[in-house]
C-alpha cells in the first residue's frame, strides 16, 4: 500500500480540480472559499505525494507522467475559469495552457522513446507561482469589497495584473530553458 500512497494522491487532484472549478465559477464569497481550500488542499498534496515517492525512493515513470498532468488539470481549470470569469485576459490564460499543453505532448511523444522529462528548477517555480498567483487572486475575490474600500479598484486591479505578467513570465520562461536543455531528446520526435 505504502507504493502506492503518492499515485493515489496525484489522482485524486483529477477530481478535486473540477470541483475546484466548479465552486470558482461562482464567483461568490462562500463557493470561492470552498474553491480555495480545494486548491490549497490539492497544492500541498502535490508536495506531499513527491516528498513521499522521494524518501521512500519509489518515484515511478506513472508518477513523473501523471503528476504534471493533475498539476495541469488543476492550475489550468482556475485559469479558465477565471478567465470565463473575466479576472483574468484571454491572452494571458492562452500563453500558459498554450505552453503546458505543448509540453505535456512532447513528453508523450518522448514515452515510447523511454524518454522521461521532469520538472526542472524553473519548472517547479513555474507552478508554485502560478499557484500563489492563483491563491492570491483568490483571496482578492473573496475579500474584494473591503480590499476595493482600503485600496481602490485600480490598486486591486493593477495587483492582479503584476502578478498575472509574473506568471506569464515565469512560464514562457521555464517553456524555453525545456527546449533549451532538452532539444537533443526533443530532435528525436521529428
Amino acid at each position: 500500500m505504502k507504493r502506492h500512497i503518492p499515485n493515489i494522491l496525484t489522482v485524486l487532484r483529477i477530481p478535486i480540480a473540477i470541483l475546484c472549478g466548479y465552486y470558482a465559477v461562482q464567483l461568490k464569497p462562500n463557493p470561492l472559499m470552498i474553491s480555495l481550500a480545494l486548491f490549497v488542499f490539492a497544492s500541498i498534496s502535490d508536495i506531499v505525494d513527491g516528498y513521499l515517492a522521494r524518501k521512500w525512493k519509489i518515484e515511478t515513470n506513472f508518477g513523473r507522467i501523471i503528476d504534471p498532468i493533475a498539476d495541469k488539470i488543476l492550475i489550468m481549470g482556475v485559469f479558465i475559469v477565471f478567465t470565463y470569469n473575466g479576472i483574468i485576459p484571454v491572452l494571458f490564460t492562452s500563453i500558459i495552457i498554450s505552453r503546458e499543453i505543448i509540453l505535456t505532448v512532447i513528453r508523450l511523444l518522448l514515452l515510447p522513446k523511454k524518454v522521461v522529462i521532469s520538472a526542472s528548477r524553473s519548472g517547479k517555480v513555474k507552478t508554485v507561482s502560478q499557484s500563489m498567483v492563483l491563491i492570491i487572486i483568490y483571496a482578492i475575490l473573496i475579500y474584494i469589497s473591503p480590499l476595493n474600500e482600503q485600496f481602490g479598484e485600480t490598486f486591486i486591479n493593477n495587483t492582479i495584473w503584476s502578478l498575472l505578467l509574473w506568471a506569464v513570465f515565469i512560464s514562457v520562461y521555464s517553456g524555453i530553458e525545456f527546449f533549451v536543455r532538452n532539444r537533443k531528446a526533443i530532435s528525436t520526435i521529428v
